[in-house]
């Protein structure tokens, strides 16, 4: 079984290599729109349009493992276009938008106030994304603005997906609530939680083989 593999926000492809290594052969990293040293800039920043580009590089139905943002994709392209997808596993991916909440997170996507005073944050952007970064910052922020003020995964949209889905969350996510998370389980007819133990939100300080673990194990089901 092919798995296609989702970054986050902010993220590439680059940065879900590290689990594609882990799968195995049949692991494939996408960019999203506008996202990734070697694609252009693009106006695709909405989950709907993100999901859209994911369904054309689909050629057969197929699992779809999504960090962050890219369980949010994941989870919208199961709903939409079922005869697409056989499974799908989320990892700390955000459920509860609002516009306050989707303002606080924006307040710290100023590309200018990053480069100054997280220059190290910044170069690690411009090392995904090449001179591009800042577009890919500012677009993101207009996105999260818009999820907070519309979220795109209302309960009548998740009651529509019919695979298996595992939603995974970190016990130390300080960005994603377990109420949330299971919020989002509950509203998915086949879904299940799994909370890996003193995991925290970023995906680079994840241990990946605890999340491999786990969805070897929820492959066997």
């Amino acid at each position: 079984m092919e798995t296609i593999l989702l970054h986050g926000a902010l993220g590439s492809a680059t940065q879900m290599e590290p689990l594609a290594k882990l799968n195995g052969s049949n692991a494939t990293c996408l960019d999203f729109p506008g996202h990734g040293i070697d694609s252009g800039n693009s106006q695709a920043y909405s989950i709907e349009e993100m999901a859209l580009y994911v369904a054309g590089k689909i050629e057969e139905p197929t699992e779809l493992f999504g960090y962050s943002m890219g369980g949010y994709v994941a989870l919208y392209l199961a709903a939409t276009r079922p005869e697409l997808v056989l499974r799908v596993t989320t990892l700390a991916t955000k459920f509860d938008w609002t516009p306050e909440g989707a303002a606080k997170k924006v307040k710290m996507l100023d590309p200018m106030v990053v480069k100054e005073k997280v220059p190290a944050f910044a170069s690690l952007l411009e090392s995904r994304h090449g001179a591009k970064w800042q577009d890919v910052m500012t677009r993101t922020a207009d996105m999260m603005q818009e999820l907070g003020n519309k979220p795109t995964l209302t309960e009548s949209v998740l009651k529509k997906i019919k695979c298996p889905v595992m939603l995974m969350r970190g016990s130390e996510d300080h960005m994603v609530s377990e109420e949330e998370t299971l919020w989002a389980k509950n509203a998915i007819p086949n879904a299940i939680y799994v909370e890996l133990e003193g995991q925290p939100h970023p995906f680079e300080k994840t241990d990946l083989r605890l999340v491999m673990n786990s969805l070897q194990s929820s492959r066997q089901n």
